[in-house]
């Protein structure tokens, strides 16, 4: 996982690349959907008129910081904009990283920081997916 978004974004590169690498191996769940599947689960068991011995673990928590949340969502609009290559996807079309932040009038002076969170997430992603093949 990269370490810190150079130029100062520090931690919140960092908390950044951890959502985008848990979105990268489809493991981001919303607290709904996860009560859904341990009650789908009990349902299911119940039709048979078993119990689960052993309560399923809800996935550790992941909260993305609310100054993270307009990045973030710069990233999804960019979900569509990865360049792929005979190996798989090799990184995002950056044209597109400039045209989405003209759209979502990203202001000058958060320009830099945004494109380098967005880097951040972009290596953990392409980490991730790595990882994934193997």
């Amino acid at each position: 996982m990269p370490e810190r978004v150079p130029g100062g974004g520090g931690r919140q590169g960092k908390k950044l690349s951890e959502v985008a690498r848990h979105a990268a191996l489809g493991q981001l769940i919303d607290e709904q959907e996860a009560e859904q599947e341990v009650s789908e689960v009990d349902a299911a068991l119940a039709a048979f008129g078993l119990v689960a011995a052993v309560t399923l673990q809800p996935p550790d928590e992941l909260y993305l910081w609310p100054e993270n949340v307009p990045t973030w969502n710069l990233f999804q609009a960019l979900s569509t904009q990865w360049l792929v290559g005979m190996g798989g996807a090799t990184g995002l079309n950056y044209q597109s990283v400039n045209i989405v932040m003209d759209h979502r009038r990203v202001a000058r002076r958060d320009r830099q920081r945004v494109f380098e969170e967005i880097q951040a997430m972009e290596r953990a992603t392409l980490q991730a997916w790595s990882e994934k093949k193997k």
